[in-house]
């Protein structure tokens, strides 16, 4: 990963279920800034939605982390498919 792209990075995990939609999102966009979703219905709970701006540190670690990781070499098709159970999203 070089330095100098543009980083992007989302994850989502979420399922409907018996208490509808839920879902866990965060998003580092260009910019440095990171968007979190937590959306859980159970006993009647409220979307949180939260947005900050990171350093240029927070991003280098999480390139850092994500080059060590080695997952960009890694063949998508082995992703869990969703399922009852729910979905998952990088």
């Amino acid at each position: 990963m070089d330095e100098r792209e543009e980083f992007y990075l989302r994850y989502y995990v979420g399922h409907n279920g018996e208490y509808g939609h839920e879902f866990l999102e965060f998003e580092f966009r260009p910019d440095g800034k990171m968007r979190y979703a937590n959306n859980s219905n159970y006993k009647k709970g409220r979307m949180i939605r939260k947005e900050v701006f990171v350093t240029p540190a927070v991003v280098g670690d999480l390139k850092r982390i994500i080059k060590e990781s080695d997952i960009m070499n890694l063949d998508d098709s082995n992703w869990p498919e969703p399922d009852r159970i729910g979905r998952q999203e990088l």
